[in-house]
């Protein structure tokens, strides 16, 4: 079954995490390529521009087995849908953004996120950040949470010595 093609002011999601919205369809003047100009939705404003063929691409799920997508980008929203829609397709995701929020201090956190370590996903792990102030700066789904565990346990260190 073939994808359909994005449309101007769709929003992707890259199976990073990162959100994008399509500027444009274009095409390459050496290949004669149809391709896809798009930029950043969120953070520093960036233009990128690809392969039609590779944007719509199928991930290599052995190389990347944490993802929770099928494709390098995948339609998240587009200008139609309204944003409440987001909750109900990612139901696990979001109960575990919720119960993961309710938690008081880093202890708690650090526990649950050792407990659901295989549930995770990008979506999770940019919540979580967002909530502990945290910047992300890796790439992958196993450094971004790696770089959490370490950010929570240096705040559970720091805030058990200030209360002695």
């Amino acid at each position: 079954m073939e994808r359909k093609s994005p449309k101007k002011g769709d929003i992707y999601r890259h199976f990073k995490g990162k959100k994008y919205r399509i500027l444009e369809l274009a095409v390459c003047t050496e290949t004669g390529e149809d391709m896809v100009i798009f930029e950043t939705v969120e953070g520093v404003h960036r233009v990128y521009a690809s392969f039609l063929e590779t944007f719509l691409s199928p991930l290599d799920s052995a190389k990347y087995p944490r993802s929770d997508q099928k494709h390098r980008f995948e339609l998240c929203r587009d200008r139609k849908e309204s944003p409440g829609g987001q909750l109900k397709r990612h139901g696990s995701t979001t109960s575990l953004i919720l119960e993961f929020l309710e938690l008081m201090d880093n202890e708690e956190r650090i526990k649950f996120l050792q407990k659901h370590q295989a549930q995770i996903d990008s979506r999770f792990l940019t919540a979580a950040a967002e909530s502990l102030e945290f910047a992300e700066n890796s790439e992958t789904i196993e450094e971004r949470y790696a770089a959490l565990m370490r950010f929570l346990k240096t705040k559970a260190r720091y805030e058990s010595r200030r209360l002695r």
